[in-house]
Formats: structure tokens, C-alpha cells, sequence
């Protein structure tokens, strides 16, 4: 894909739709990874081509370094002659724990395993077994298994009312739910012409979004003058209804700039259908931020750094500066100690029936950007641009 970016008006306030081919961008799934423990190769590796996956073989002794060095799992194949040890009954623990929507499939033929391997198998919370002498068994299983992963993934919209907001306040979570395999977008409403060259952070938000594996929709409403009303909610809901996010990060309604409020104000009536939603810290925000989840980020502060550093043009800016968005993620850990050292900050504004463990697990990587990363475009008028084929 090129980076050069097509207009899709999507007609006047009372008629908001998204391009389908806008929509697929942003959600198509990212490589389907397989983890094999033990020696399985022989028989489900040509299965696993045929379907499109990326695998490699582990032992349980090195099994969570190798799932983190590959990014997100869709699904982990167990060797039944490794299920009798604790120390594998602990690596699968270890994965599910890294990877809520990953499937554990245990490869046996069911009639040659004992029932008290069976047994073992369902409380070490393996999902099923499979047979990996029946090729075609073995490939719908596969199949219906790597569909299941993928549906459980979140479908993550952060919105901020100019390029850097989103970042500042949410950029650790958004690392963690791209880590998990989910689909994460950013909204930003503005260029944030009053603070800076347009053009300079369009170009800053496109290199923020590639780093945390983002897909990227820009508006143009007028910066500094948001308004809360109709035309920035239809705007919102446009999206929302285009992508139905299931968990979504906005500006706090505390907080000293009008246009932080404002958008929160919209995103409240353009979210109403969305269980979960959460509002991040800026550096605006008043003293009645008043956060009760705390995202530990151990693992991607040092990620979130290098996301903030993409914008340049703000580096005279001292909430931007490397040592204080360390500590400002060292402050709110304490909420989680001894369990982690960085954290970020969130209000719960709305969340109930969770879809998934809230993000907790330690990690050491995350998953990279899609490919390169266009700014889909909106306006007052509400345009989108998507990549051209």
C-alpha cells in the first residue's frame, strides 16, 4: 500500500457513513501465529502453511520468552507427552496469562490418551484436542480455532482532541491491547494548527501511530474551538459505529483545556452503546482526576518514550520530557505495588460484562506496526482517507 490518501465523503450530518474499504484497514487481523510445545512439527507444520501461520517450537522451559519474541498468539499446541510435568502445566499457565484470547489445543489422538491425562488437560485449561494424523480434522480445528482467537480480540478506539493527547495519556495501554493481538485505533480530532505546523504533526501523529501498530483516522475540526454539540458527536459516532469498539480511552471531563472537555462531552453521547470506556490523564487535566484502574506498563514505558518522541515540534514542551513521563508512570504505580513499576492512570466512566482480564501481564514485547500507516483524514465536512491499494 502507498501512502498516498484518498477521500471518502461520507455526505452531509444527518447521513455519516464510513467506506467499507476504510473499515477493513483498520481491522483486518494481523499474521496468525501458532506456538508448537514439543515435537509436533512433522505432522501440523504443513497445516499451519497451508492456513497462513507463523510457528515455532518451544520447550516449556523457554516457552514464554519465545511467545513474546513472536508478538501475539492465536493459539499454542501442547505435546501430550509434556502434560505429566508441572513445569508445563506452569508454561501454560504462564501463556494464558500473557494471551487471553490464545486457544491451547492439546495434539493427540483422543483414543490413545488416558483419561487422567484428559482430565489434567481440561483443568490445566486446555481448550480441546486434536488429532494430528487427520489432516483435514486436524485443519478445520485449526481453523475454527484461529477464527475463535480473533473474534475475542478487543477493538480498541482511543480519541483526543489534538495529535500527542492520545499518546501522552493511553500510549502504554495501547502498546499493551497491540501486544494481546487486539485492533487498536486513534482518532485525533484536530491538526493542532494553534500549537504548532499542521503539516509537522499530521507527520508526528502518522510516526506515533506506526510505532504502537495503530491505524490513524485525522480530523480538521478548528483547534482550540471544538465544540461539544452535534457535528463533533456525529463525527464520533460515525466511527464508533463504523468500527462498534468494545473499549475506548478519551480525555478526562476534568481537566483545564475547553477542548479536552469538549471532546469528552461528545464522546460520552458517542459512545452510550460501548461497555467499556475509560478516560487517561493529560497534562492539562485538574486536580479532581480522580483514576481507579491503573494499566501496569513495565514492560513498554520505554516504548512510550520513544512514541513521544515522535513529536519533535513539541519538544520544547516539558510534559514531553523523557524523565517526567517516567515518573509520572512511577507515581501512579504505587497503586500497584509491589506488582509493577509503571502504570498508567484511568477513570472507569462506564465498564461491565468484560470481554477479557483487564491488561495485567508482564511483558517484554509488543507486536510491530501493520505496515505503514496513512492518516485517514476527516474534516468538519467528516472525510475520511484511507490507503490507496
Amino acid at each position: 500500500m502507498s501512502g498516498e490518501q484518498q477521500a471518502v465523503w461520507l455526505g452531509d450530518e444527518r447521513d455519516v457513513r464510513v467506506d467499507e474499504s476504510v473499515v477493513q484497514q483498520l481491522l483486518d487481523p494481523p499474521r496468525r501465529r501458532v506456538l508448537l510445545l514439543g515435537d509436533l512439527t512433522s505432522d501440523i507444520a504443513p497445516v499451519l502453511e497451508d492456513l497462513g501461520c507463523d510457528h515455532v517450537q518451544t520447550a516449556p522451559e523457554t516457552v514464554v520468552e519465545t511467545a513474546l519474541a513472536m508478538g501475539a498468539i492465536n493459539a499454542a499446541l501442547v505435546d501430550p507427552a509434556l502434560l505429566a510435568t508441572d513445569r508445563t502445566m506452569h508454561a501454560v499457565a504462564d501463556l494464558r496469562a500473557l494471551y487471553p484470547q490464545m486457544r491451547v489445543l492439546l495434539a493427540g489422538a483422543p483414543h490413545e490418551l488416558p483419561a487422567e491425562l484428559l482430565v489434567q488437560a481440561i483443568r490445566g485449561g486446555l481448550h480441546d484436542i486434536i488429532d494430528p494424523t487427520d489432516r483435514e480434522g486436524l485443519r478445520g480445528a485449526l481453523q475454527t480455532c484461529l477464527l475463535r482467537s480473533e473474534q475475542e480480540a478487543e477493538r480498541v478506539l482511543a480519541i483526543g482532541a489534538h495529535p500527542d493527547d492520545v499518546e501522552i495519556g493511553s500510549a502504554g495501554a495501547l502498546l499493551e491491547h497491540r501486544r494481546r493481538g487486539d485492533h487498536v485505533a486513534v482518532l485525533t480530532l484536530s491538526r493542532g494548527d494553534v500549537g504548532g505546523d499542521r503539516n509537522a504533526r499530521v507527520g508526528e501523529s502518522v510516526t506515533a501511530a506506526t510505532q504502537i501498530g495503530a491505524r490513524l483516522l485525522l480530523a480538521d475540526l478548528p483547534d482550540t474551538q471544538i465544540d461539544q454539540g452535534i457535528d463533533t458527536i456525529r463525527l464520533i459516532e460515525a466511527v464508533v459505529g463504523a468500527l462498534k469498539p468494545t473499549v475506548v480511552y478519551v480525555h478526562s471531563r476534568h481537566d483545564n483545556h475547553q477542548d479536552h472537555r469538549a471532546v469528552n462531552t461528545a464522546t460520552m453521547s458517542a459512545t452510550r452503546s460501548v461497555a467499556q470506556v475509560f478516560a487517561y490523564q493529560s497534562p492539562s487535566a485538574t486536580n479532581e482526576f480522580s483514576p481507579t484502574r491503573f494499566v501496569p506498563i513495565d514492560a513498554v514505558v520505554t516504548r512510550k518514550v520513544d512514541v513521544l518522541s515522535s513529536f519533535a515540534s513539541q519538544s520544547e514542551r516539558t510534559y514531553l520530557e523523557p524523565e517526567l513521563i517516567v515518573a509520572g508512570a512511577r507515581y501512579w504505580a504505587r497503586h500497584l505495588a509491589p506488582l509493577a513499576r509503571y502504570a498508567e492512570p484511568f477513570e472507569v466512566i462506564r465498564s461491565f460484562i468484560p470481554r477479557r482480564a483487564a491488561l495485567s501481564a508482564p511483558a517484554q514485547t509488543v507486536l510491530s506496526s501493520p505496515g505503514p500507516v496513512a492518516p485517514m483524514a476527516l474534516s468538519a465536512s467528516h472525510a475520511f482517507a484511507g490507503e490507496s491499494a
